[in-house]
Protein backbone atom coordinates (compact mmCIF):
# COMPACT_ATOMS: atom_id res chain seq x y z
CA UNK A 1 0.00 0.00 0.00
CA UNK A 2 3.16 2.70 1.05
CA UNK A 3 4.44 1.64 -2.54
CA UNK A 4 1.13 2.77 -4.28
CA UNK A 5 0.51 6.12 -2.74
CA UNK A 6 4.24 6.85 -3.00
CA UNK A 7 4.01 5.83 -7.28
CA UNK A 8 0.93 8.16 -7.27
CA UNK A 9 2.51 10.63 -5.44
CA UNK A 10 5.32 10.57 -7.69
CA UNK A 11 3.29 10.04 -10.72
CA UNK A 12 1.19 13.73 -9.91
CA UNK A 13 4.31 15.26 -9.66
CA UNK A 14 5.33 14.05 -12.94
CA UNK A 15 7.92 12.19 -12.14
CA UNK A 16 7.40 8.80 -13.27
CA UNK A 17 6.93 7.73 -17.06
CA UNK A 18 4.09 4.85 -17.36
CA UNK A 19 4.99 2.80 -20.25
CA UNK A 20 1.65 1.45 -21.91
CA UNK A 21 1.77 -1.53 -24.15
CA UNK A 22 1.14 -1.13 -27.65
CA UNK A 23 -2.54 -1.88 -28.21
CA UNK A 24 -4.52 -2.51 -31.44
CA UNK A 25 -5.43 0.70 -33.45
CA UNK A 26 -9.35 1.25 -32.56
CA UNK A 27 -10.77 2.00 -35.69
CA UNK A 28 -13.13 4.57 -34.11
CA UNK A 29 -9.45 6.27 -32.54
CA UNK A 30 -10.00 10.40 -32.99
CA UNK A 31 -8.19 11.77 -35.85
CA UNK A 32 -8.76 8.87 -37.65
CA UNK A 33 -10.53 9.79 -41.16
CA UNK A 34 -12.46 6.80 -42.73
CA UNK A 35 -13.61 9.26 -45.68
CA UNK A 36 -12.06 7.91 -48.94
CA UNK A 37 -8.81 6.90 -48.88
CA UNK A 38 -6.68 7.63 -51.62
CA UNK A 39 -4.85 4.89 -54.09
CA UNK A 40 -1.14 5.79 -52.66
CA UNK A 41 0.27 8.35 -49.71
CA UNK A 42 3.41 9.08 -48.90
CA UNK A 43 4.68 8.72 -45.22
CA UNK A 44 8.18 9.55 -42.65
CA UNK A 45 8.92 7.48 -39.98
CA UNK A 46 11.45 5.43 -38.43
CA UNK A 47 11.80 1.77 -38.42
CA UNK A 48 11.00 -0.02 -35.29
CA UNK A 49 11.11 -3.76 -36.47
CA UNK A 50 11.19 -6.06 -40.07
CA UNK A 51 9.98 -9.37 -39.69
CA UNK A 52 11.08 -11.34 -42.96
CA UNK A 53 8.97 -14.34 -41.85
CA UNK A 54 6.20 -12.40 -41.76
CA UNK A 55 6.62 -10.08 -44.42
CA UNK A 56 6.03 -7.01 -42.04
CA UNK A 57 7.62 -3.63 -41.40
CA UNK A 58 7.13 -1.63 -38.31
CA UNK A 59 7.03 2.19 -38.57
CA UNK A 60 6.65 4.41 -35.98
CA UNK A 61 5.63 7.23 -38.49
CA UNK A 62 4.77 11.32 -38.76
CA UNK A 63 0.48 11.89 -39.34
CA UNK A 64 0.07 11.22 -42.77
CA UNK A 65 -2.50 13.81 -43.55
CA UNK A 66 -3.28 12.81 -47.45
CA UNK A 67 -5.61 9.87 -45.26
CA UNK A 68 -6.09 11.58 -41.76
CA UNK A 69 -4.12 9.32 -40.12
CA UNK A 70 -2.29 10.31 -36.89
CA UNK A 71 1.15 9.75 -35.68
CA UNK A 72 1.83 6.64 -34.65
CA UNK A 73 3.34 2.97 -34.65
CA UNK A 74 2.33 0.20 -36.38
CA UNK A 75 3.54 -3.02 -38.48
CA UNK A 76 2.24 -2.70 -42.38
CA UNK A 77 2.88 -5.68 -45.21
CA UNK A 78 6.20 -4.99 -47.56
CA UNK A 79 4.73 -4.88 -50.62
CA UNK A 80 7.89 -6.88 -52.18
CA UNK A 81 10.59 -8.74 -50.08
CA UNK A 82 13.39 -6.41 -51.27
CA UNK A 83 11.51 -3.86 -49.44
CA UNK A 84 12.57 -5.47 -46.13
CA UNK A 85 16.40 -5.33 -47.18
CA UNK A 86 16.17 -1.73 -48.48
CA UNK A 87 16.59 -0.14 -44.61
CA UNK A 88 17.38 -1.36 -41.09
CA UNK A 89 15.76 -0.84 -37.89
CA UNK A 90 16.26 2.53 -36.53
CA UNK A 91 16.99 4.43 -39.87
CA UNK A 92 14.50 7.22 -40.64
CA UNK A 93 12.81 6.91 -44.19
CA UNK A 94 10.01 8.13 -46.42
CA UNK A 95 7.38 5.57 -47.66
CA UNK A 96 5.10 4.99 -50.52
CA UNK A 97 2.03 3.40 -48.93
CA UNK A 98 -0.71 1.97 -50.19
CA UNK A 99 -3.78 2.09 -47.68
CA UNK A 100 -6.60 -0.49 -46.83
CA UNK A 101 -8.47 0.23 -43.95
CA UNK A 102 -6.67 0.35 -40.77
CA UNK A 103 -3.90 -0.59 -42.44
CA UNK A 104 -1.93 -0.65 -45.61
CA UNK A 105 0.78 -2.00 -47.84
CA UNK A 106 4.38 0.22 -48.00
CA UNK A 107 5.00 0.02 -52.02
CA UNK A 108 8.65 2.00 -51.65
CA UNK A 109 11.37 2.77 -49.02
CA UNK A 110 14.15 5.40 -49.30
CA UNK A 111 15.78 7.34 -46.65
CA UNK A 112 14.50 10.58 -45.65
CA UNK A 113 16.51 13.66 -45.94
Amino acid sequence: MKTMFALLALASLGTVTVASAQQPMDPHMAGMDHAAQPADAQGVGVIKAIDTAKGTITLQHEAIKAIGWPAMTMAFKAGSPELLTAAKVGDRVRFGLKPNGMGGTVTSIAPAD
